[in-house]
């Protein structure tokens, strides 16, 4: 029986012709669509007209700035520079780095120059690296370590007050 109503089905739609819409269907669907949509939005925009018309505009009272900046939190200190090595020990650092570089001067100098005192002379004056490269060789090697831990605190104290001073800028 269903093969019998499928075939019958099947003859029905072979004698309908397919419908074919008007030519201008297409553009009498959208002249509606935008006409619909037109008085949505008109209703809709007069609602809204009504609406702000219907409430009035509230003023403030005049201590409403006060209020406002009474309930703000209070700002937070600035902060104050304050450096991790004092000044004292800088004087001492630099007065310790200064009897180095002296004593320096009074330390002898290698014994391999074979050169004359006069040409040996000029050659320091000419060559202010010279002069203390040949007597850090004769420095005890912990003073070397002390300069060099000096630096590396100096450097990190450089660190720590460039990052304090950008967190204090943001």
């Amino acid at each position: 029986m269903e093969d019998h109503n499928e075939e019958n089905f099947r003859k029905l739609l072979r004698r309908t012709a397919i419908d074919k819409p008007r030519v201008d269907f297409t553009e009498n669907v959208m002249k509606k669509v935008s006409a619909e949509w037109q008085h949505i939005t008109a209703t809709e925009d007069a609602a809204l007209k009504m609406l702000v018309k219907s409430t009035s505009l509230e003023k403030p009272s005049a201590a409403f700035t006060d209020q406002v900046l009474r309930a703000l939190p209070a700002p937070s200190p600035a902060i104050r520079y304050q450096p991790i090595i004092p000044k004292k020990a800088w004087y001492w650092i630099a007065a310790t780095v200064s009897m180095v570089i002296a004593a320096c001067f009074y330390f002898p100098g290698s014994t391999s120059e074979q050169t004359p005192k006069v040409i040996s002379f000029i050659e320091k004056t000419t060559s202010s690296t010279h002069i203390i490269s040949d007597k850090m060789a004769n420095v005890p090697q912990h003073y070397s370590l002390i300069i060099i831990g000096l630096a590396a605190l100096m450097l990190f104290d450089y660190f720590l007050r460039l990052k304090e001073t950008k967190l204090a800028k943001s």
